[in-house]
């Protein structure tokens, strides 16, 4: 093997950071001096697709892009229950570029694998467009029995052939434990992780029983994610951890895991010259943190800097939508947003109850109620989040709908939806015909 340049973060640093602290974080706002491989330059116009280039078209087909304050025109997704969070719906296999997220979303190609995201008291999370290819992008925490992961805020940059650069952001502080996706770590490879994600409100407790172990190197031209131990893993697990080679991908809808293999759709290099990477002006060197970072955890109602909503046009081949159908999309949303609180309400409740019968000396009784108002209470606020940014994100989506449609690509290489459901009719009234015929093959 070449000889290693390793310039990254190992940071074992403890979780003893106290809930007074993070709830004054800056959470996904940048730090001072933050180098960035993403973002918005101010200077070229404000039409998505001289920003952030193929990605618009590509993205557009599954969700929505709005122009942000702190980094240009940022995407949410479409048609996703309204709890929605990334790194959630997939799994974690180990790779020769370390733990590597396989998404089953069709657009996990893209927002696992480049760029950022970042968490808008407004819309909740956005994904802001890069053009360096990693594994995944996460901030880890490991202990008490518990593995969990975060986004990796834009305010944390990459650099080719030096690595990741914090730029003095804290992660312990800057990212709250809101923001991770914790899980038994005896599940920590199941192949639907969404399953065995504790209830969110829990990370309050949880954060302060793990450690920061996020660890990124840079070995023989790639991005290597560290993060958990492999061989504590396999101790809780009681199985082997198998070692996957990541394949180039023709198909962008789904990552798959098959023989050995981790196929996963790549862009050729062209296409990701078309993404404009420069540091937000809020970034500059010597700037202090964006002003939406200094007030982040404030509702956006209470907040005076809420800029004016900006919001992309879909691309042409995008279904359109009439305002009936707008509306029905939206009570049905806030009907599943109001279902899952209430089902989230129930398992805190019930590990609540749970945890007291198990708690036998009143000192540790009175902790545990301690940890569990704690947690009541960041459910609270975070049922309130989720509903006024299901609400802003409605109405971008009603904005983009009727707005006038831009460009003419379906995602490069495939066929819309449409296109999909009528080669399949078709070939299921071909099947039919055959039947009747008793041929069973063509003629």
């Amino acid at each position: 093997m070449k000889p290693i340049r390793l310039a990254a973060i190992a940071l074992l640093l403890g979780a003893a950071t106290t809930l007074a602290v993070y709830g004054q974080s800056s959470a996904y706002g940048g730090p001072q001096g933050s180098p960035q491989n993403y973002g918005y330059d101010r200077d070229h116009d404000r039409a998505p697709r001289g920003e952030v280039g193929f990605f618009y078209e590509e993205l557009s087909y599954y969700g929505d892009w709005v122009m942000t304050r702190d980094y240009g025109w940022a995407w949410f997704p479409r048609n996703v229950h309204p709890y929605w969070r990334p790194y959630t719906d997939g799994r974690w296999v180990e790779t020769e570029y370390g733990w590597t997220w396989v998404s089953y979303e069709p657009f996990g190609w893209a927002t696992y694998h480049y760029g950022r995201w970042a968490r808008d008291p407004r819309f909740g999370w956005l994904w802001i467009p890069g053009n360096t290819w990693g594994p995944a992008w996460v901030s880890w925490q490991h202990g008490g029995g518990y593995v969990g992961w975060a986004p990796l805020p834009p305010s944390v940059g990459f650099q080719v052939g030096i690595g990741i650069q914090l730029g003095g952001f804290n992660l312990n502080i800057g990212i709250g434990p809101d923001a991770y996706n914790f899980v038994p770590e005896r599940s920590f490879l199941q192949p639907r992780l969404s399953g065995y994600m504790v209830p969110t409100a829990r990370n309050v407790t949880l954060i302060h029983n793990t450690t920061n172990i996020t660890n990124y190197t840079y070995i023989d031209n790639r991005v290597v994610n560290r993060g958990v131990d492999v061989r504590r893993i396999e101790q809780a697990t009681g199985r082997r951890v198998e070692k996957f080679r990541v394949a180039d991908s023709k198909a962008k809808t789904r990552s798959e895991v098959s023989q050995g293999e981790v196929h996963i759709y790549r862009p050729q290099q062209q296409q990701l010259d078309t993404v404009h990477v420069s540091p937000p002006a809020s970034m500059a060197p010597g700037a202090g943190p964006p002003p939406a970072s200094r007030d982040m955890d404030r509702p956006a109602a209470e907040r005076h800097d809420t800029p004016a909503l900006v919001v992309a046009p879909r691309v042409a081949t995008v279904p359109a939508v009439n305002a009936e159908q707008l509306q029905k999309q939206d009570r049905r949303a806030q009907q599943e947003l109001a279902q899952y609180q209430t089902q989230e309400k129930r398992r805190l409740e019930k590990l609540h109850q749970q945890e007291l019968a198990n708690a036998r000396a009143q000192a540790e009784r009175a902790q545990v109620e301690k940890q569990h108002q704690a947690e009541r209470e960041a459910l609270q606020q975070e049922q309130r989040n989720a509903a006024q940014q299901l609400e802003v994100r409605q109405k971008a989506q009603r904005e983009a709908a009727v707005a006038k449609p831009q460009g003419h690509a379906t995602p490069q290489g495939e066929k819309k939806p449409a296109d999909q459901q009528q080669e399949k009719k078709k070939e299921k009234e071909k099947g039919q015909q055959q039947k009747q015929n008793g041929s069973g093959q063509d003629q």
